[in-house]
């Protein structure tokens, strides 16, 4: 119960942001795509989420070796995503116009 509580706070201090934030840099015409291609791409996330706990599960469940190797595999994934997003910030950036 308290992941679902820390997820979903999460999701609504991060929500009202990052609409926030597509409203400003879409441009007027575009603004109704921009938040649309927001919520898709947190229902996308969810979907992978869903994807991702199913393979660490197997067929037979939920062991620890499992989990281990499958929670271990996803880090990794995410810390490599979280350099290729460090290495693309500059021309994220400058794309933002100097929007803060």
């Amino acid at each position: 119960m308290l992941c679902y509580v820390l997820r979903a706070t999460g999701e609504l201090c991060l929500s009202p942001i990052g609409l926030s934030l597509v409203t400003k840099l879409a441009p007027a015409r575009l603004v109704g795509l921009g938040v649309g291609g927001w919520f898709l791409s947190v229902a996308i996330g969810e979907n992978l989420a869903g994807l991702f706990a199913a393979s660490v599960s197997g067929d037979e469940g939920m062991t620890v070796a499992s989990a281990l190797s499958g929670y271990t595999m996803g880090f990794w994934i995410l810390l490599g995503g979280g350099e290729l997003l460090f290495l693309v910030a500059t021309r994220i950036d400058r794309l933002m116009h100097g929007m803060r």
